[in-house]
């Protein structure tokens, strides 16, 4: 964990006043309700801490400083000459959660997920000024800017955009860590391969927003790949100290000091072996930072538009999506009648989904992709199954000369029938697979959406979890 190394004279005693806005005894944040948590007491924060000792062994990880993870994530890189970078950079989004909320074991931030968590935890948020959290997103939008990394925090971003969170708020015992631990990064993977980590910044274990701020993005980092390197002005330096901190830019050696360095394997591609460079690595993730305007492209390759099925069918629906930068992220959507029966992000890539047992109804089925600029492009399909009246047409039964729009089918029942399916629960909760080169890569669970009854996976297109071209 990091180690607060901080002239006392310099930290004050006690943290900002706290921003209270709306009804009395509810706190907000740029307009959002922040969640609250009860102190743990004595014996709940020695629970916690138990069994957090007991999730690393269970697992067989190791907790080095403030990164997290197997042991592989800190082994040495094989001998020989290292291979160039060969990976595209992508575009990524981080977003600050200064509202708290309840969290769940697991490794997709947009399921509110952390494998750092132990089952459920209702997870304070920022404790502190409206004012102290600008000056913290500030340091984040000043140092990530040459980078093609934006920075949300008013609300999360949309769950099919991959994105990390760093949850801001809290003390370390909240998860079972001891006092005395600024931020930890549960979610280090080598040369960011999986877009969707949850880190920490204990905020309530410092009152210095430029300490928060250093940390905060330091666990970011963490979870990118990058790793503790010398020199007290660097972002990545092991210890909370003052003042303004910057990316080291040229190899910096390791600092081992408060625990192993992790993903040298990738640090070796840029730097030979014994040290890192930051801004490298960084702009070999990410890119240089430039305007996106163009939106993904969208296109469903099956089924064909206007099918006519028997009802009862079955319907496989795959798609193309790309971009001018990588990271994009995508959804389906499924209309019946019109009405939206089933919404789920493609939290691992995949471009193949599968409608069965279709009861009597117009579908329309919608692939919709969005950018890191929140550019949004898509592309839909009808088919009609069975023969249900059309909607919105002119019927005069009665002989009345009334005109009325008909929607039938069973719209309301499949949509309410499938709901069993919005924690992601059914793939690997909390789990690494570390591949030969040390990149510690996850891969995080099924698709969530608001009615399962219609739709379910049948193939992953790419690389489930890791880098995928959009």
């Amino acid at each position: 964990m990091r180690r607060a190394w901080i002239p006392l004279a310099l930290i004050p005693l006690s943290l900002a006043p706290t921003a209270f806005a709306g009804d009395a005894g509810t706190r907000t944040l740029f307009g959002k309700e922040v969640a609250e948590a009860a102190p743990l007491s004595e014996q709940e924060a020695e629970a916690r801490r138990l069994g957090f000792e007991a999730l690393l062994e269970e697992r067989g990880w190791v907790r080095e400083d403030d990164v997290i993870g197997p042991p592989e994530l800190f082994a040495d890189a094989p001998p020989g000459v290292q291979a160039a970078w060969e990976q595209p950079p992508h575009r990524a989004t981080i977003f600050l959660n200064f509202f708290g909320g309840e969290m769940s074991s697991g490794t997709n931030a947009s399921l509110m997920q952390s494998s750092c968590i132990q089952g459920k935890v209702k997870y304070p948020g920022f404790s502190s000024s409206e004012t102290k959290a600008l000056a913290i997103i500030q340091t984040f939008q000043t140092k990530l800017e040459p980078y093609g990394v934006r920075v949300a925090y008013e609300e999360a971003p949309p769950p099919e955009l991959p994105y990390q969170m760093v949850m801001m708020g809290g003390q370390p015992g909240v998860i079972g860590l001891p006092n005395g631990v600024l931020g930890v990064s549960c979610s280090s993977d080598c040369g960011d391969q999986w877009w969707r980590d949850t880190t920490f910044a204990f905020t309530e274990a410092s009152g210095q927003s430029g300490v928060l701020a250093t940390t905060a993005l330091q666990e970011a980092a963490h979870a990118f790949g990058l790793a503790h390197i010398d020199g007290p002005s660097h972002i990545m330096y092991p210890y909370a100290t003052t003042g303004d901190k910057v990316w080291a830019d040229g190899c910096t050696v390791y600092n081992a000091a408060t625990g192993g360095i992790n993903c040298k394997p990738t640090h070796d591609i840029f730097c030979g072996g014994g040290s890192q460079d930051d801004n490298a690595e960084l702009l070999a993730f990410f890119g240089v930072n430039s305007p996106d305007t163009v939106p993904p492209t969208v296109m469903i390759t099956n089924p064909a538009t206007d099918q006519n099925l028997e009802i009862g069918a079955d319907v496989t629906i795959e798609a193309e999506v790309s971009d001018d930068y990588e990271g994009v992220g995508w959804k389906i959507e499924i209309y019946q009648n019109d009405v939206l029966v089933d919404e789920r992000p493609a939290f691992n890539g995949e471009t193949k989904w599968s409608a069965g047992g279709l009861p009597e109804a117009v579908y329309r089925f919608r692939v919709q992709a969005i950018d890191h600029d929140r550019n949004i492009g898509a592309d839909e399909r009808t088919i009609i199954v069975g023969n249900p009246p059309v909607m919105g047409t002119d019927t005069d039964t009665d002989g009345t000369g009334t005109d009325t729009g008909e929607t039938t089918g069973d719209a309301s029942a499949s949509a309410s029938a499938g709901t069993d399916a919005t924690d992601g629960s059914a793939g690997t909760t909390g789990g690494m697979d570390v591949d030969d080169k040390g990149c510690n890569c996850r891969s995080d669970g099924g698709p969530v959406g608001g009615g399962a009854a219609l739709l379910g996976l049948v193939g992953v297109l790419g690389l489930a979890g890791r880098r995928r071209r959009g």
